[in-house]
């Protein structure tokens, strides 16, 4: 195996894992509905115990609807500042720079 090779394999390891925790990070629904839908078919009948217990494993958590954990803010009632009026001013803060030595 060539250095350029194994070089191009572990750069397209590295962007598929970055792209799959960045997904995970800002589309969490989505994610938990591919990985589930991914994972379906290795957890039925007649697939050997290992893999059906794999498959268990490797499922997403179960939810029972939104929750402020899941990132979805549609609700608007996850954090202080989305429970503002729309009207009323947004406080400032002014913080001095860290002086570099």
């Amino acid at each position: 195996m060539s250095a350029s090779l194994l070089q191009a394999i572990v750069l397209a390891l590295a962007v598929v894992w970055s792209a799959w925790s960045a997904l995970h990070r800002l589309l969490p629904v989505t994610m938990r509905r591919l990985q589930a839908r991914m994972l379906a078919p290795l957890d039925r009948a007649g697939k050997p115990a290992w893999l059906r217990l794999l498959a268990a494993r490797l499922q997403p958590k179960a939810t029972t609807g939104a929750s402020c954990g899941d990132g979805c803010s549609s609700c608007g009632g996850c954090s202080a500042a989305q429970s503002r009026p729309a009207d009323a001013p947004m406080p400032l803060a002014f913080r001095p720079r860290s002086k570099p030595h």
